[in-house]
């Protein structure tokens, strides 16, 4: 299928899967145009943008390329280094008339960023995001101290998973600092990430989030957790068929909200609130573990620093956090996930949360080519 381009149009692409360095790449059609004035109303065209930024982030080179279509330059790419407390970004900025609009990319989870991941913390705020969005706001305070002299900034803010979360809480502080017309923030797959009443006072930022994707909806909603902004709940529905067209691949992942309902009950069971996810220890192998605890175990798999976790969590398959974990692994190989050096290895969990399954609940609101 070819894309129909008009003249005001520009075609930005982002890859559609997190396991395959040769992933198929999808095309988004993004109006060419600044940013909207009524940041505070849903716009297709900035969303699109965000969506096609976000996405591409993790490759400097094709995320160079959409910034360059889109008219911006002077790029700025950020590396975490390492640290778990900060987070990788581009930055990038072009001139329209007086104002400079400035457009602010957070990356997903890279390697031991996962370590902060499951660290909540028992602030109005997730602490390993906080932490991670205090890095991206000084990041992005120097860029502009250089570049906005004379000139009225405005922000597009984006991120997908790890990223849409910091860019939520970046995007929040922006509002709070330079005013909610300044500041155009679309997230996509954000986990959860505050308990703050002032979360509804940010109109301008929109979360993309499909109810399938676990990764999306925890911390739970139970535990008090939410995102800055509104929610645009994508809709349920079979996306095997564009999923597929997409990837080439089946889709494994979920295909009803129910699937992800029954993973946070059963991390509900085991920790009703966040001080018992801390503190309620159960037996692995008579080592007293909290879920906390047995969630580092698995961030580190992810990050690739598996060392004794994957035995540890093998062992964890007779105790009483087998139905979680049970539920953790749905689609693929329990001894697969563990020695996986994929990071996201594939399984129901990982498709459900992938840009892919994302690309294709959103057909009716994009449109997407697969080259």
């Amino acid at each position: 299928m070819a894309v129909s381009v008009a003249k005001s149009t520009i075609i930005l692409r982002c890859p559609v899967t997190l396991w395959d360095r040769k992933t198929p790449c999808a095309e988004i059609a993004v109006p060419d145009g600044g940013l909207p004035r009524e940041t505070a109303l849903f716009d297709r065209g900035a969303a699109e943008t965000a969506v096609a930024l976000s996405l591409s982030a993790a490759d400097d080179k094709l995320l160079a390329d959409n910034l360059n279509r889109l008219g911006c330059g002077d790029i700025h790419t950020v590396k975490s280094d390492g640290s778990p407390d900060k987070i990788g970004m581009s930055l990038a900025c072009r001139s329209r008339g007086d104002t400079l609009e400035v457009c602010v990319v957070l990356n997903g989870t890279q390697g031991s960023e996962w370590l902060t991941n499951f660290d909540i913390g028992y602030a109005a705020e997730h602490s390993g995001f906080a932490r991670a969005a205090d890095f991206a706001e000084q990041q992005t305070d120097s860029y502009v101290f250089t570049r906005a002299i004379g000139t009225q900034p405005r922000f597009l803010v984006t991120g997908y998973s790890r990223g849409g979360a910091v860019a939520n809480i970046l995007a929040k502080r922006l509002c709070e600092r330079r005013g909610t017309d300044s500041v155009c923030a679309y997230t996509l797959a954000s986990p959860a990430l505050t308990i703050s009443r002032r979360r509804a006072k940010c109109h301008c930022i929109f979360n993309l989030v499909r109810g399938e994707d676990f990764f999306a909806r925890v911390p739970p909603e139970h535990w008090g957790y939410t995102r800055y902004g509104r929610d645009i709940l994508l809709p349920s529905g079979d996306i095997r068929a564009r999923y597929r067209a997409l990837t080439g691949e089946e889709y494994i992942g979920f295909t009803h909200p129910s699937e992800a309902d029954d993973i946070l009950a059963a991390v509900t069971r085991l920790a009703p609130n966040v001080p018992a996810y801390y503190k309620r220890r159960r037996k692995v192998d008579g080592r007293p573990l909290s879920l906390y605890e047995v969630m580092t175990s698995v961030a580190r798999i992810l990050a690739g620093e598996a060392g004794e976790e994957a035995d540890l969590l093998l062992t964890a398959m007779v105790s009483e956090y087998a139905d979680l974990l049970d539920h953790l692994s749905a689609g693929s190989d329990i001894a697969r996930l563990l020695t996986s050096a994929e990071g996201i290895p594939r399984c129901s969990i990982a498709d459900s949360h992938s840009p892919a399954a994302y690309l294709a609940a959103m057909e009716d609101l994009f449109t997407t080519d697969r080259r």
